[in-house]
């Protein structure tokens, strides 16, 4: 992933793999073998709750520049953490993300924040394990029945910073990304569905500032996931407000036991076909 300023030489591919035996899907982000790169809610909110637009402030290195307390109640899970890399690539984690409860914290109710309107929308989540280990990859996440784990490779972290690029922020866009892997819908396919997770969880990253708009690239399709659908998403909330909440909502499988892009057409009164070719001409 990239920090919030893309960093020249450094490039990410992002890839999924499918449904796995921890009862969800998990998504694993990879780096490419040859670069390595470096709210309103009901009638304005529940009383008491902060937008993340009024959370957002900068914090220091390793601390999460937004917590909004919306949804301090609901989107605040254990947090639990393992480090089975005792060398120097696994102390990076450590000097990256030195306070991880609060940190975590933080952006799962950001993520929630971003999400969801009304408590009862919400997933529950009680605790998240974050796991860092010497391994080829980036990170992964799953899990099931409120728990969930986020896999990280200090592998990867230490080529992050023989790369010169910012491991914290590298880090915070991580989290961010399954944090929203985490609390989205997935229309109980994940795998089927992946471009959707894949492009709401880019969104969340770009809203919350850890992926930067010089990724926007034209061409494509629009059921590319990751950042190809992330940033037509982002061009679709712009266009159409709240498109990405509706999104997540249709993607419940409370509401439908089958997702088809129909609904994209409910929310915005176009095909999606329509919507790409649109959003392609603005570019």
């Amino acid at each position: 992933m990239s920090a919030v300023k893309r960093r020249a030489g450094l490039v990410v591919l992002l890839l999924a793999v499918g449904a796995c035996t921890h009862g969800t899907s998990g998504w694993l982000l990879r780096e490419d073998a040859e670069n390595v790169r470096g709210e309103a809610g009901d009638a304005g909110g529940e009383a008491g709750e902060t937008s993340s637009a009024e959370a957002g402030a900068s914090g220091d290195a390793g601390e999460p520049a937004r917590c909004p307390t919306r949804f301090q109640n609901n989107c605040s899970p254990s947090i639990t953490f393992q480090n089975l890399d005792s060398g120097p690539s696994g102390q990076l984690f450590g000097e990256a993300i030195p306070d991880l409860p609060t940190t975590l914290t933080c952006i799962t109710r950001d993520v929630c924040n971003i999400l969801y309107r009304k408590t009862s929308e919400l997933k529950a989540v009680t605790q998240i394990t974050v796991i860092v280990e010497d391994y080829d990859g980036i990170s992964e996440t799953y899990g099931s029945n409120g728990q969930a784990t986020i896999h990280m490779s200090s592998r990867y972290m230490q080529q992050v910073v023989d790369a010169g690029g910012n491991l914290s922020d590298e880090l915070h866009g991580i989290f961010y990304y399954h944090g929203t892997n985490i609390y989205q819908f997935d229309g109980g396919d994940g795998s089927t569905n992946g471009w959707l997770v894949q492009g709401v969880a880019d969104f969340v990253r770009y809203s919350a500032g850890f992926l930067p708009a010089d990724q926007r690239m034209p061409g494509g399709n629009y059921n590319d996931g990751f950042t190809t659908t992330g940033f037509f998403f982002v061009w679709l909330d712009q266009t159409y407000p709240d498109f990405v909440y509706e999104l997540n909502q249709s993607l419940n499988p409370a509401v439908s036991t089958m997702w088809t892009p129909q609904s994209i057409t409910d929310i915005t009164g176009q095909t999606v076909d329509q919507l790409w070719a649109n959003y392609q001409t603005s570019l």
